[in-house]
């Protein structure tokens, strides 16, 4: 998700692949709830129709089947996927689930079949993005922001958010962040995680392999034990690994 959520880890799913059962739609005076398959369902505020809705569910099932495969889980339970479009309100709820605000964030998951999203125009991309931290749960309950740095390497990588390191001034300067730096709290105000998230999962998959990745969100980014090296020494890898990769020549 985009936000840390540090004394929350209460986190689940966002969504499955649609199947050819006709959409059902049922409005109130705030929301409108469609159920557009046996799978998941949407809950739109503010005035947002089932439009929305289409290129999400496209999005997700592109890519359903490879997450799951990559963090082998087999299967997953249907849910329901909340987006607002108006953001004060957003962050009503966030404050009201959360006991705070997280300024810019535009989703989170809460409870094992609730998602909640901000419709910034890239929608689909958020929904995507949760999904996937939504099937690490699968794979370990307590991961939520436990550690930040896996937690949401894990869904950038999946959800394919690519940034090159050569766009990163700190990093071309050779300034590479440590684990314990991405590990910091959302509202500290250091994102870089979201930056650096791809090519630090890019790392270890490549380097030890998907079930080492796999390992690692199984011992919540327990790095000595899942893949038998030092912190120290990890940090140290990854830094040759995008030098030699993305900045040399």
């Amino acid at each position: 998700m985009k936000i840390s959520l540090k004394t929350f880890q209460i986190i689940l799913l966002l969504t499955l692949q649609a199947c050819s059962k006709e959409t059902a739609v049922e409005t109130t005076d705030d929301q409108t709830t469609i159920n557009s398959s046996s799978h998941f369902s949407f809950v739109l505020y503010d005035g947002l129709t089932n439009e929305i809705t289409k290129l999400i569910v496209q999005k997700l099932e592109e890519n359903y089947s490879r997450i799951l495969n990559d963090l082998k889980i087999e299967k997953m339970d249907p849910v329901k996927i909340q987006i607002w479009n108006n953001e004060t309100e957003f962050q009503n709820v966030i404050k009201r689930d959360l006991g705070t605000n997280f300024w810019g964030a535009t989703g989170y998951v809460y409870g094992r079949s609730d998602v909640r999203i901000l419709n910034r125009g890239n929608a689909a991309q958020i929904a995507l993005h949760e999904f996937c931290h939504t099937v690490s749960i699968y794979l370990n309950s307590s991961i939520g922001n436990n550690p930040r740095w896996l937690w949401e390497a894990t869904a950038i990588y999946e959800s394919g958010e690519f940034v090159n390191p050569k766009t990163l001034e700190y990093i071309t300067a050779g300034n590479f962040p440590t684990i314990n730096e991405l590990n910091t709290d959302y509202n500290s105000g250091n994102q870089k995680i979201y930056s650096v998230g791809y090519v630090l999962a890019e790392y270890i998959i490549q380097t030890w392999g998907k079930d080492k990745f796999v390992d690692l969100i199984r011992t919540n980014g327990n790095i000595q034990s899942s893949i038998g090296i030092t912190v120290q020494s990890f940090e140290t890898g990854w830094k040759d690994f995008v030098t030699k990769k993305y900045l040399a020549g």
